[in-house]
């Protein structure tokens, strides 16, 4: 939401509670690159819904250490463009372009993704990596990107969703995303899942691991922001599990369908 700070809607999509946790977040999260989207996931989508890679031009809005954009670049040759709000991760971006030899194809700046956006152009692909309402909930998220991506583009959001018998206050049923995405004149023309349960649970237990190790370095290192490091792993947990039991991750991919508007 605009009435938040840029640091409030950053901790936000990092699922933690506490601004004062942001200077220690590149400390925390050294073992990742890929910071809650599968680069891979993104590419398998591109590759299904569209053709001639080269000419495609890309927007990855929250795009972390850059993962996403420069897996998309070295593998399909097209243009990306990162953005995000933290300059530790852009200048990591810059320099793993370089190490991947797409630094003519990638480019990153560190900006409010909703303020930026407005000053940007169209795109073919628009990705959301996993960084909850920054642009707001989702139908209001829609009618934001859906001014900027090109006609018959490609909104792709990695989220998740609740089944349709179930409440939740932060996820939406799968029958409440097809209706919202009807709302905004677009079309949600598939819902990517992650059918390998046991293997992804896996995976969340190693990052979460691996955060919580980082954490405890940091207490020692700073004994009195304790509280502060102690709060935000009980909060990555708290994610973690919601991960796991309650909600069904996946990716929304949504065209835009000039016939619909």
């Amino acid at each position: 939401m605009e009435d938040r700070s840029l640091e409030e809607s950053m901790i936000l999509a990092l699922d933690g509670k506490d601004k004062n946790i942001l200077r220690y977040i590149p400390y925390i999260l050294q073992d990742f690159w890929e910071i809650g989207t599968s680069a891979g996931d993104v590419i398998k989508v591109i590759k299904k819904y569209k053709q001639n890679y080269s000419k495609l031009t890309v927007l990855d809005l929250g795009s972390g250490k850059g993962a996403v954009s420069i897996k998309i670049s070295s593998e399909l040759k097209c243009k990306c463009h990162g953005i995000d709000g933290m300059e530790e991760f852009i200048a990591f971006s810059i320099k793993k372009a370089l190490e991947y030899s797409v630094e003519n194809l990638c480019s990153f700046n560190k900006a409010d993704i909703r303020t930026e956006i407005t000053s940007l152009g169209k795109y073919d692909i628009i990705v959301l990596g996993a960084i909850g309402d920054a642009l707001g909930d989702y139908y209001n998220t829609l009618l934001q990107l859906k001014d900027y991506v090109n006609t018959d583009g490609l909104i792709i959001i990695d989220d998740a969703y609740i089944e349709d018998n179930l409440e939740h206050s932060k996820y939406l049923k799968k029958n409440d995303l097809i209706k919202k995405t009807k709302m905004a004149g677009l079309e949600l023309i598939e819902i990517v899942t992650y059918e390998e349960n046991n293997e992804l649970n896996a995976e969340y237990d190693n990052e979460f691991i691996n955060l919580k190790k980082r954490c405890i370095e940091l207490i020692e290192k700073h004994p009195m922001e304790k509280t502060l490091f102690l709060e935000f792993i009980e909060n990555q947990k708290n994610e973690y599990d919601v991960l796991k039991n309650d909600i069904i991750p996946a990716m929304f991919v949504v065209k835009n369908n000039v016939d619909l508007i």
